[in-house]
């Protein structure tokens, strides 16, 4: 009986065996993780890039402190910001446009 499993052809079938049971284990463990992968991905369809909102979020504020500094006028600025604003507001901009723009203005503050 110990001659069974010190040949090399049991030790071949042993693992064998071993690493079937353990690519089927990853194969179920992917498949589970592709279907949560592709139910998140529906679910986040229509929504805006977080980053990229956060982003112009950032910028705002950015802009804002830089038009409310009185040392320079600003009041271009502040007219294009305004406009651009309220077209975003309205859904006129998408909103990689958007933050391209406020690049713009953040470029003439500076």
């Amino acid at each position: 009986m110990s001659e069974l499993f010190t040949t090399p052809t049991a030790i071949f079938f042993y693992f064998l065996v071993v690493g079937s049971t353990l690519v089927y284990f990853i194969l179920v463990f992917d498949k589970k993780n592709r279907e949560k992968l592709s139910k998140v991905l529906v679910q986040a369809k229509d929504t805006q890039p977080m980053m990229m909102k956060k982003s112009a979020e950032h910028k705002m504020r950015a802009l804002k402190a830089a038009v409310n500094d009185r040392r320079y006028d600003h009041s271009a600025v502040e007219q294009q910001l305004d406009a651009l604003v309220a077209d975003y507001d309205r859904g006129l901009i998408s909103l990689p446009d958007y933050c391209n723009r406020l690049n713009r203005l953040i470029a003439m503050t500076a």
